[in-house]
């Protein structure tokens, strides 16, 4: 039987806050326990659960950390995703803790582990014990085993009806496909996850911006049951990936996987903040808590299925916005058309506030901070956001399935059904076209581009890196959805 003992622990942590001069969520005390768990403690500042009701439902929604396992043999020259227990009662957290596995098919990719009641402010969860089946994985010698233990902050956003479109200003917004062209948007109710048609027929999903633009809600047609049409419950990063997650991510590649995923940047335009260089210790980043750009699409796949995550739908994006509330003309992810005179929605090197829901913060605690419905961090300004597209038969086919923890030996996605490489892009009459696009707007366009409706670039995807492209990714809850 070994002995619990201390080991290596490469850290990824979620960074951000008001100031984020100190680490928001932070992992220590790990060590690999006899049974096979992996064991550590784990805290986080503005930790929060509230319930309430909002049009005579009860919603209720928390903050969580996705907690997954990396492990090699010292000396490898990579890292491999561990498999835990797809059993929730395998693992064990303290009293006042939650905790439930995310499945990609049957494995058990990481967990979510979160408050068992509601409250707000630091949140210390000590002794944390994850069952590894170390037996299905690669082979390693147990007294050269060297684990890393990575945390991100999530946001739940739970199952419920809600409303993508918008009654203001178009910009290819979604609408009731009753609209006619010159008149008002007519806002579109998503009831379920069932089949959606496309097409500009009464009750079915349209857009204002027609086919052919990059704007286009593309021909009509439908999206399958599978297709995340945002009624489901998810998880969805509270932040925008951070420099420190990527440099992390980079440092857990093979040297010729790595290259091809490290960021650069044209030698004589300006890094606009990115910070990760490549020293003889590896990939570092000097501002690890910022936000991260200068990714491509192929980046940006290959770090969220090595995390056991995947890319959200834009019907996700104005669910995760909006909430249930019905469409505000004009309204940016914090719920109103104001824009409010914060450094960080203009300027990708300041770190956003820290976030809270509204059920806590209120609707003008919202606009202070920036936050959408269920406290998730600039989503509207900093970097624009990647999200599949309903507007391109490539996002359509979707299903949703989530990330194994591994990328190809040239450091690309492999999980079927997601948009494909960007050697894969149809060439479009002004930009390749694919089934992911942006969502949001930057902190350096026309503000309209960073209304929540705004769908102005949802269907084109340019090809390489740029200073404005930064994203995060998002897991089905495991309630109902962990087949996937």
């Amino acid at each position: 039987m070994l002995k619990p003992r201390r080991l290596l622990a490469l850290l990824t942590v979620m960074l951000c806050g008001q100031v984020a001069q100190a680490e928001r969520l932070r992992v220590t005390d790990v060590a690999l326990a006899a049974g096979g768990n992996v064991q550590f403690d784990i805290t986080w500042n503005d930790s929060w659960r509230a319930s309430w009701e909002e049009s005579g439902t009860r919603y209720a929604n928390w903050d969580s950390a996705w907690v997954f396992v990396k492990y090699r043999e010292k000396g490898d020259p990579g890292w491999s995703h561990a498999s835990l227990s797809t059993k929730d009662a395998d693992h064990s957290a303290p009293a006042g803790a939650e905790m439930e596995v995310g499945l990609t098919g049957t494995r058990g990719m990481g967990v979510f582990l979160y408050r068992a009641a509601d409250g707000s402010g630091e949140w210390a969860c000590k002794g944390v014990k994850l069952r590894w089946l170390r037996a299905g994985d690669k082979p390693v010698d147990p007294s050269k085993i060297e684990l890393s233990v990575h945390a991100l902050e999530m946001v739940y956003v739970p199952e419920g009806s809600f409303y993508v479109g918008t009654n203001g200003k178009g910009g290819g917004s979604f609408t009731d496909g009753a609209w006619k062209k010159g008149e008002a948007i007519i806002p579109f109710k998503i009831s379920s996850e069932a089949e959606l048609k496309i097409a500009p027929e009464a009750g079915c999903l349209y857009g204002d911006g027609g086919v052919g633009a990059a704007h286009q809600i593309g021909p009509a047609g439908k999206l399958t049951a599978e297709f995340p049409k945002g009624y489901g419950a998810i998880y969805c990063m509270k932040y925008g990936t951070n420099q420190g997650h990527y440099a992390a991510f980079l440092n857990q590649l093979t040297s010729a996987q790595a290259a091809k995923r490290f960021p650069t940047f044209p030698a004589k335009r300006s890094s606009t903040g990115h910070t990760i260089k490549k020293t003889s210790a590896g990939y570092v980043a000097s501002k690890p808590r910022r936000a991260c750009n200068w990714v491509s699409w192929d980046d940006i796949a290959a770090y969220i299925d090595w995390a056991g995550l995947r890319p959200m739908s834009e019907l996700e994006y104005e669910k995760a916005c909006r909430g249930p509330l019905k469409p505000v003309k004009d309204e940016y992810a914090w719920g109103s058309a104001e824009l409010p005179d914060s450094r960080w929605i203009l300027d990708p090197m300041v770190t956003p506030p820290v976030p809270m829901p509204q059920a806590i913060c209120g609707a003008e605690g919202r606009v202070t901070s920036g936050a959408t419905y269920w406290g998730i961090a600039a989503m509207s300004g900093h970097l624009r956001e990647r999200a599949v597209t309903v507007g391109h038969k490539a996002g359509r086919v979707f299903t949703g399935r989530c990330g194994d923890g591994a990328v190809t030996d040239d450091a690309l996605a492999n999980v079927p059904g997601w948009p494909g490489p960007m050697a894969t892009w149809e060439e479009g009459q002004r930009y390749p076209t694919t089934g992911v696009g942006f969502r949001g707007g930057p902190w350096y366009t026309d503000k309209a581009r960073l209304r929540v409706s705004d769908r102005y670039m949802s269907s084109v995807m340019r090809t390489g890196r740029d200073a404005s492209y930064g994203f995060r990714g998002v897991r089905q809850a495991p309630e109902g959805n962990s087949e996937k």
